[in-house]
This record gives structure tokens, sequence and C-alpha cells, in this order.
């Protein structure tokens, strides 16, 4: 009796099928062409092809009958389908559109980035040195540096690299850890350990600047210490200033009374004592040669260096038209009626990227600007109109609320911070009426800190370094359901609804049959 070896040819097509999604199988789970995967594809074509070998009749009906012509035609409109799908996604290849659907924006980079992306002159490179055991934090930070690569029109570049298999550019760079960034400038470069928005675009900002920037801090007087870590310190903004290329010294004109050349920005912050007729002249010489003041003051009833009369309170009004007033900001509304908080900004370069971050100032005196000529002014912050100028101080011996006296008191908004400049010598002033705001305890509290280190950066002439901001992140917390709520969800979705469309589709089934 004679075999017949068509037969085999289902058994075949089963195993090709078999060994197909076997293949499937190991390399989505290996990801790798390994030897297995190379011997169950070889097999599973290996079978194919005799299955086809031995029943070529099946294979000729299945290409030439009418189900074939059908096929052919659902073929068709498949294969222009997906040309369809083709084109499209080319197009959105060479058209790419992006939109960052976070809540807090994480992936979109802050104002203060893009202007500093622009002013890049020379190419810029970021180079992430992460072993294997760091790899989620390699692959966290890479769409952050993918924003400063497509923000930078290919002027910035990154890459990473294992300092494990290359450890003598480790080595060269000055990378100690894993997990540090190295940016370079040209030919110069500085070293991460913290990879954030804040500190890569500080570096290129550091980097792109080399130039040495001094500004000096009044000593001698009482005025805050830059190296006190305390509350009342003011180490956080030294941290600051000197994160932007800054170099902070100290200036005691008690001692010598001529103001160094280099001095960008002269920093007088909450002097208890008042400055000597000589000092406000050395001060008033530095202006007039083109130099810059930053003068953070405290009411009167902290200290003797902010009693009326006194030489540099007169020079400020005679020469600057910014009257310091003998009073103490209340502002009802505040949590505490001694803390003022900012109601509007002036139009200016310090506070047009503050948007809606509030400013707060812990016991502040008012400030009136006069016309002064060849002296442009401009309010930086004021208060709410509900506010006013306490000038009767004997309600600080009980802390009760003061109350409002129409004939001694002046109602808001009241001017807390003023900016002025003069045309003719270039000469640059801030003025505010509170130095606690700058003290650690205070100057991480919303605006604050952007506030001041942007003043000093204007009166530095460097509103290229206005300060970035760093981007905090919302936290959300998700809370379970219950047992009986995880009960409902597990029987509607695993029994509920498959078990409706099994139901639905025996009953047409059985319709059908009995209708044939």
């Amino acid at each position: 009796m004679k075999r017949d070896w068509r037969q085999l040819a289902t058994p075949l097509y089963g195993a090709a099928l078999v060994l197909l999604l076997a293949f499937g199988a190991w390399y989505v789970v290996n990801r790798q062409m390994d030897v297995y995967a190379w011997v169950a594809l070889e097999l599973a074509a290996a079978a194919l092809v005799a299955a086809i070998a031995l029943d070529l009749a099946r294979v000729r009906r299945a290409l030439t009958g009418r189900q074939a012509r059908h096929g052919s035609n659902s073929l068709l409109i498949s294969l222009g389908v997906l040309g369809i799908l083709v084109l499209l996604n080319i197009l959105a290849f060479a058209n790419p559109a992006r939109a960052d659907l976070t809540e807090d924006q994480q992936y979109t980079l802050a104002p203060e980035t893009g202007l500093t992306l622009a002013a890049l002159a020379e190419p810029a490179v970021i180079q992430g040195f992460y072993t294997v055991d760091l790899e989620g934090s390699r692959e966290n930070i890479r769409p952050l540096l993918e924003e400063y690569q497509r923000e930078s029109d290919g002027l910035l570049s990154y890459e990473f690299i294992d300092p494990v298999e290359n450890p003598l550019l480790a080595r060269q760079l000055g990378v100690e850890r894993d997990g540090s960034l190295v940016v370079t400038v040209g030919d110069r470069s500085e070293v991460l350990s913290f990879g954030s928005e804040q500190e890569i675009t500080g570096a290129l900002v550091r980097l792109s600047n080399p130039d040495p920037r001094n500004v000096y801090l009044l000593t001698g007087h009482g005025e805050a210490d830059l190296d006190d870590v305390s509350d009342a310190g003011y180490s956080q903004l030294r941290d600051a200033l000197t994160g932007k290329n800054y170099t902070v010294n100290s200036l005691n004109l008690l001692a010598d009374p001529n103001i160094p050349a280099e001095a960008m920005v002269v920093i007088v912050a909450g002097p208890t004592f008042g400055l000597s007729q000589a000092e406000v002249e050395a001060l008033g010489s530095y202006l007039d040669s083109g130099g810059s003041l930053v003068l953070l003051l405290q009411p009167s009833v902290e200290t003797e260096a902010a009693q009326p009369g006194q030489p540099l309170l007169d020079y400020l009004e005679e020469s600057w038209g910014i009257r310091v007033n003998d009073d103490l900001v209340i502002e009802p509304r505040s949590s505490s009626f001694l803390v003022a908080v900012s109601f509007g900004y002036g139009d200016h370069a310090v506070t047009a990227r503050l948007d809606n971050l509030a400013s707060l100032f812990p016991g502040a005196r008012s400030l009136t600007l006069g016309g002064v000529d060849g002296v442009t002014q401009t309010a930086l912050v004021t208060t709410s109109d509900i506010s006013w100028a306490e000038t009767d101080m004997r309600f600080l011996q009980t802390q009760e609320l003061p109350e409002f006296d129409e004939t001694a008191d002046v109602t808001g908004p009241l001017t807390l911070a003023v900016s002025a400049e003069n045309a003719a010598t270039g000469a640059r002033v801030v003025v505010f009426g509170d130095s606690d705001l700058g003290t650690n305890s205070w100057v991480t509290q919303l605006g604050n800190r952007d506030l001041l280190v942007n003043s000093i950066d204007w009166a530095a002439e460097q509103e290229n370094l206005i300060d970035l901001t760093a981007r905090t992140t919302t936290q959300r917390l998700v809370v379970p359901p219950s047992v009986q709520v995880q009960g409902l969800i597990l029987l509607v979705s695993v029994v509920l609804v498959p078990g409706a469309v099994i139901v639905a589709g025996i009953l047409v089934w059985l319709r059908r049959r009995k209708q044939a």
C-alpha cells in the first residue's frame, strides 16, 4: 500500500507555528539572537518548507481559489493602510512636535535656560559618568539632556561614559564619584556631582562667562555675615552668588576708604550702626564712577543705622530721590501682621521672571520715590492696598495688631524695594526696606532668593545671569481601594465582562445554527 505523505503537511505546519512562537517568546525575554533563537528559527523554516513541498496542491488551491482572490483584496487594502501609516510616520519624524503634558512641566526647560543656550558662543558638551549600577539614574537624566541638545540648535551635545571602562578620562576630568556630570564649554570644564537643570544651567553660565565677578560686602557696622550658617546668617545667599561665578569679598571702609576698582557691586546688608560721613562719601565717589550699590535696611526700631538723619539715608534722598521712611509696614491679611507680602512687581529686569512668586518682608519699612534729574527709578515691590505704614511703635510692646491712624499713618500700596539708575554715570542702586528677607530662615521662602540674586545681577549689569529657580515636583499619594472595591473590580473585569462576551457569542452561534 502506497503511503500518502501529504498527511504529514498539517503537523509540519503546526510544528512551524509552535517553533515561531517559541522563537518570538525567547527573543522578547532575552532580547538577543543567541544559538537557541537561531535553532528555533531555522527549524521553523525547515518545517514550513517541508510542509509546502509535501502538499503543493493545497498551496496552489489556496493561492488561486475564491478565498485567495478575496484574501488578495484584503491584502492590498492592508498594504495600502500600512503605506499610509508609514508615510504619516515619516512626515511626523521629519516635522516633530512636542507637548509636555506633565503637571510640573518636568520636561520643559525654564526660560532662563533657553536664554543661556541662546547666548552660547562656543560648543558645549555634557558628559555623564555612570556605571551599570546607576543605569536607572542615567536613563532618568537622559530626557533632560535631550532637551538641552534640542534647545541649543546643535551647539550642545551630550554623551554617557562608563568610568570603569574609561578610568583615564574620568581622572583627567576630575570625576571622583559615580553619577557625576562634566560640563565643558570651549576649553573650560566643571564637574557636577548632582545632575539637575539648575546645576547644569548654572555651570553653563559660569563657564560661558569666565571673567571674575567681584562683589564686596560692607563690614564694620554689624551687618549680616555671609559665612554665618545660622538662621540669621546670609550663607545661603553667599552660596547662590558663588554658584553664579561671583567672588564675595569683605570691605571695611573704616580701615580703608577706597573701594577696589574691580568691585562690580557693594552690598550693605542690615547694618545695625550708621555709616560715617566719610564712608558715605566713599560710596558716593564709587557710584559717581559707575559703580553699583545694593542696600538692605531694617526698621529704625531694630537698629541705630536707620534712624532719620543718618548720612547714608540723606545721601539716598538727595542724590537718588529715595526716601527711607521711619515706619513699620503692617499687613493685616498676612499670617503675621509684621510680615509684609508683595502684592505687585514693577516692570523691571529684576522682577520680569518672578511670575506669580510672592516675596516676604518680615519687618520692613516703606520707601518713597522722589524725582531727581537724570535718575530713572522703579518701584520693584509694592504691598496691598489694605496695608499701611505704622508710625507709632508702642504696639510692639504688646504684640497686638495696631490700629490705623488716618492722621499719622500712610495707607497702601506701599513700596518695599526700589531700583534706580543714573543715565549719566551708569551707576545702579537697589534699596530694600528690609534685610531679614535675605537671612537663611527667609531667603528660601517663595521668591525671596530670586528677588535678591536678580537684584545683584542687575546691579552688576549681568542681566544674562538672572537666577534660575529650581522646579519643585508635586507629590501625589495614591490611596488603594478597599478590599471590597478590589473584589468588585476583579469580578467585573475578569468574570462579568468576559463572561458576557462569551455568552453573547454562544447565543449568536446557536441562533445561526438553528436558522441553518
